[in-house]
């Protein structure tokens, strides 16, 4: 069984995530663009390493920023904020009781 440090988990889970989402968005984009054809599988594979050079340093630096920025900005002490947009709210206090 694999059992990694925490800052290796969160290294390694954002390459995951930035190669996983290279494959999906160079298979798509190359599909919706091209269609299957008889070397779909070279270009893409030269998509994706195109895709994984700029991927995985892209979410190496950006995962943790904006983790920090959401960590930042989150309401630690209760586990429910109140939603800043409440569209029915109005139409409550005129119910009646």
């Amino acid at each position: 069984m694999l059992c990694f440090v925490e800052r290796q988990a969160r290294i390694l889970s954002n390459v995951a995530v930035s190669v996983t989402m290279t494959v999906v968005m160079t298979g798509g984009m190359l599909f919706v663009h091209s269609g299957w054809c008889d070397n779909f599988l070279q270009l893409w594979l030269a998509d994706f390493l195109i895709g994984c050079c700029i991927a995985v340093p892209t979410g190496l630096l950006i995962v943790p920023a904006t983790s920090s920025w959401f960590a930042l900005h989150t309401d630690k002490e209760n586990d429910y904020a109140e939603p800043a947009f409440q569209p029915f709210e109005r139409y409550a206090k005129l119910a009646p009781a």
